[in-house]
């Protein structure tokens, strides 16, 4: 269902899905799911599978797909002219809990929309329980963010052939002709483990292989200190620039989908707040 928020006197848009629940029952979360440049929430919602429908189908989530602007997200600009989408997603997780109470906000964000979400986990930490960053980096060197320094619990997870958002960091071509490249997908998980005061050595496991995930492996590197908020970053060797699910591959141009993984059975792995049925499987 598309509703719309009034937020800075622009309406803004966004697809919600409500679980089925019994009367005064409230949602165990709110799952928001940021989509890439030139996508728009449906368009991300189709490309990942419909994976995260599945966590309102078959739990008690809510799962909301925000729209951006001209089909973008405002990850780096503070210009007066430029959409405040950091606003906008306040606005929204405000708007939530005043419907549910103080129900957990997880986001997620694809792409640039992934970039928006590092920029929100600086700026506005508080309104959100976590954060899931598929496909994107720390941004290279000249963007700083007004850091409020607040720990968060933060999933990644980025593809090894990953040509749209290099797993090697933003730039990482760049560096033949001298240019700086950004942070890496392992030095940004390294960094919000620094961030969330993670000193602890971060652990691996290879997650058992699928056959049909023919030659993409999954690796997941884990940033765990008791009393300090996770991180988990899910190396996808061989995958491209997609969100892993089990029901759909990207574009061949996309590169490689794994079966490896499922994003939404990583996301509630992660958040248990998500409350994935015990024994369901994304298949």
């Amino acid at each position: 269902m598309e509703q719309q928020i009034r937020v800075g006197g622009r309406l803004r848009s966004f697809l919600l899905l409500n679980p089925e629940l019994p009367e005064g029952v409230p949602p165990s979360a709110v799952l928001m799911v940021l989509h890439g440049s030139s996508q728009t929430g449906q368009a991300v919602r189709s490309y990942s599978g419909n994976s995260f429908d599945l966590l309102a189908l078959h739990g008690p989530t809510v799962v909301v797909y925000p729209e951006g602007v001209n089909k973008l997200w405002n990850h780096n600009s503070a210009a007066p002219r430029a959409a405040d989408d950091v606003a906008v997603m306040a606005a929204l997780a405000d708007l939530f809990r005043t419907l549910h109470g103080p129900v957990p906000v997880i986001i997620a964000g694809f792409s640039n929309g992934g970039q928006l979400l590092i920029r929100l986990i600086h700026e506005i930490p508080d309104k959100f329980d976590g954060a899931a960053i598929i496909g994107a980096t720390l941004p290279r060197p000249g963007l700083a963010f007004a850091d409020q320094r607040l720990p968060l619990p933060v999933m990644l997870v980025h593809g090894t052939h990953d040509l749209v958002v290099p797993y090697g960091g933003e730039g990482w071509f760049g560096r033949f002709i001298g240019r700086k490249r950004g942070p890496s997908a392992p030095e940004t998980a390294q960094y919000f483990a620094t961030r969330n005061n993670i000193t602890s050595a971060p652990s691996h496991k290879v997650l058992p292989h699928r056959r049909e995930s023919g030659r993409t492996s999954v690796t997941a590197t884990s940033f765990e200190q008791e009393g300090r908020a996770p991180v988990r970053l899910y190396t996808v060797a061989g995958g491209g620039h997609v969100v892993p699910n089990r029901h759909r591959k990207a574009i061949f141009l996309a590169g490689r989908t794994t079966q490896d993984i499922s994003i939404v059975e990583a996301l509630a792995e992660f958040f248990p707040v998500l409350h994935w049925p015990l024994g369901e499987s994304s298949n």
